[in-house]
């Protein structure tokens, strides 16, 4: 907090020198999050006080918005410069934030041949999968070297990589993909030994068209520190690291919360610019809205055919909130427990029958235990009709047992339909709890209350 303070003081007193060292001795994450905080103004004397380096690393954390700003902003003499300095991986996000036209112009005014290959190979993967997310950037030596050999080729290698890197993948002549050898090994073999004698031909990978969650949810399965990425057939093409993981899993888990609340985004994009882009957030936000306003018509048509069962038993329609809410906490729990467990792989359509027996056995309890609750409460509180407390208990326990089995069984079909599990909760499923939850209980009162009173 006090550099922060620092940097404000400095911007106020135009001391540029001063602020020019500060700024580039932190970490860019820090930086990004100071420069959001900034006006458009303090945020541009800032970044234009960064060295290239630093520059490209606090743009590539930098929020859609505050990059298109900068960009903007910068013009083509002063982006051209700062992405030629950014990993290929990160240039292709920044770029994906501009016109098709400008995203060509910069890139067409790269000096580095190298670097503008890497980037349009880039850019024509699609941007949810493997190839999308992946960098260039990776240490490989040749199946026919030995140990020695490798690691002199690595020491002139490694002079031109960032970020460190432990795994070394191992190829033929032609690049494709045939084992993996860690830095320790190479150096704890003896120079003359083959590199296919040491190295481990039992590797996980993935192909650039694969999903991005599911490379992700892979590397994170089998503990790896990257993943190799290679074409259909064989040929390495990048490697996917633990934060390009990270930065997936947060994507992913955003837009599933996002959805569970019948938010409709379609990707990364839309995900970032929902919190600030009115006519976006609207369209978004509708859909799901309409569905719930038609699915609650029929349940305000089923509470319109037992209006004569309503005015006579007030009291069990007092009921009517607790039950709904009641049963729409537990369906909620169901799907919530569903939706994470088939995005990571532990509930499947396979165990179908043993979690859905699971969920069964936790409704039976939960719906005895509010059932006993529900039933001593609404004894107490209406002591002149004895048979209420059991209709509103046997009401609830039977409901509550149907929200389970609804809120289970909903993102389990969506999942083996190819739809994304999240759908199936927020609105959908509590609307329909909210119809199915007033037709029993009213259908109850009128077949048991209605004929005791």
């Amino acid at each position: 907090m006090a550099v922060r303070e620092d940097v404000a003081a400095l911007l106020k007193s135009g001391d540029k020198q001063q602020l020019r060292m500060l700024l580039n001795e932190q970490h860019a994450a820090d930086l990004s999050e100071w420069l959001t905080d900034m006006d458009q103004a303090e945020r541009m004397s800032c970044f234009r006080l960064l060295d290239l380096d630093n520059a490209s690393a606090v743009l590539a954390e930098l929020e859609p918005e505050n990059q298109r700003e900068l960009l903007k902003e910068l013009g083509d003499l002063g982006i051209v410069p700062i992405i030629s300095r950014m990993s290929p991986d990160d240039a292709v996000d920044l770029l994906a934030e501009l016109p098709e036209d400008k995203a060509r112009s910069i890139i067409s005014q790269m000096t580095d041949p190298e670097a503008v290959e890497d980037i349009q190979e880039l850019m024509a993967f699609k941007e949810d999968s493997a190839g999308g997310i992946m960098s260039t950037d990776y240490l490989a030596v040749n199946v026919a070297m030995t140990a020695g050999q490798a690691l002199s080729h690595l020491r002139q290698s490694y002079e031109d990589f960032d970020e460190d890197i432990y795994d070394v993948y191992v190829l033929t002549a032609d690049e494709h993909l045939v084992g993996r050898v860690t830095l320790k090994e190479l150096l704890t073999a003896a120079p003359e030994a083959e590199v296919d004698s040491v190295m481990d031909t039992d590797v996980i990978k993935v192909t650039t068209d694969t999903d991005q969650e599911q490379a992700a949810e892979k590397l994170k399965r089998y503990d790896l520190l990257s993943l190799p990425v290679t074409d259909p057939d064989g040929r390495m093409r990048g490697i996917i690291t633990a934060d390009d993981a990270i930065d997936v899993m947060e994507e992913e888990a955003t837009e599933d919360i996002y959805q569970s609340s019948g938010i409709d985004v379609t990707g990364p994009e839309e995900t970032e610019e929902i919190s600030y882009n009115v006519p976006l957030s609207f369209r978004a936000r509708l859909p799901w809205l309409v569905v719930t306003l038609l699915i609650e018509t029929i349940s305000a048509s089923v509470i319109t055919r037992f209006d004569d069962v309503i005015r006579e038993t007030i009291a069990a329609a007092s009921f009517m909130p607790l039950l709904s809410g009641v049963t729409g906490s537990v369906a909620t729990q169901s799907t919530c427990i569903m939706i994470r467990g088939t995005a990571t792989g532990h509930i499947n359509w396979r165990a179908a029958r043993r979690n859905l027996k699971h969920e069964f056995k936790v409704g039976l309890l939960l719906g005895i235990a509010c059932g006993v609750a529900i039933w001593l409460v609404s004894s107490l509180l209406h002591l002149d009709n004895r048979h209420l407390g059991t209709v509103v208990g046997v009401s609830l326990f039977i409901t509550m047992m149907v929200g389970v089995m609804i809120g289970t069984l909903t993102p389990m079909i969506f999942h083996r339909l190819g739809i994304d599990p999240a759908h199936a909760s927020g609105p959908l499923i509590t609307s329909v709890l909210d119809v199915s939850t007033v037709t029993i209980y009213l259908s109850i009162v009128h077949t048991v209350l209605s004929q005791l009173v």
